[in-house]
């Protein structure tokens, strides 16, 4: 039986310390676990990163990173959330002479597809956690979500842009495209190139048709 089975089992609870309500501790023991998850994904790729070896280099015992992350796939999707949110900084202040919104997506896009290509193996671990993610990763996976919705809500509108239905939707189709096509580079499927053009085609035709509603 894999470790990403043994860990849920394992686990003395569905869910995981909440970043959100965690100790200035707390949060410190959590960013170190994610560190630790990350360096081993640099070594190897998902496969790599196992819990007992997380544990050991973020310093802390095998039932408290169990504690904190009932399994790999909880720890690879608080990572991905940790890695979008921090994007929110590359992207403010938005690049100048971009008026457009759709074209200032597209270079927020672009940045993700950079900073996710420069490690492939990094990539490969993180995507493969979110395609793994079931109904029971909900806060893991909403954390995804919700850093993804204000990224393309900042990108497209500003940094005082409040986030409503319609950034959900936009994001969710585009999302759904940007996971869809990493695979595919992770196959050796796609090149990144394509990946761009695809992402450039998507966000194009959703924001246009999202204009057009709200005339």
């Amino acid at each position: 039986m894999s470790e990403a089975v043994t860990s849920a089992a394992a686990s003395p609870s569905p869910k995981g310390v909440p970043a959100t309500t965690a100790t200035p501790s707390q949060q410190a023991r959590r960013e170190r676990m994610l560190t630790a998850a990350l360096a081993l994904a640099s070594r190897g790729g998902y496969d790599e990163v196992q819990m007992r070896e997380v544990a050991e280099q973020a310093g802390v015992a095998l039932g408290t990173l169990y504690r904190y992350f009932p399994s790999k796939v909880h720890l690879l999707a608080s990572a991905l959330a940790r890695h979008l949110s921090g994007l929110r900084e590359a992207v403010l202040p938005q690049p100048t002479g971009f008026e457009d919104p759709a074209t200032r997506v597209l270079a927020m896009m672009n940045r993700m597809v950079d900073e996710l290509s420069r490690d492939r193996l990094v990539a490969e671990a993180l995507i493969q956690a979110m395609t793994l993610a079931s109904a029971t990763i909900g806060t893991e996976i909403d954390d995804v979500d919700e850093a993804m919705i204000g990224l393309i809500g900042v990108a497209a509108f500003g940094p005082d842009h409040v986030i409503d239905e319609r950034d959900k939707l936009i994001t969710n189709i585009i999302g759904k495209v940007f996971l869809s096509d990493l695979r595919y580079w992770l196959g050796d499927r796609m090149t990144l190139d394509g990946v761009r053009a695809s992402l450039a085609d998507t966000v194009t035709v959703v924001l246009a048709g999202q204009q057009a509603l709200s005339r």
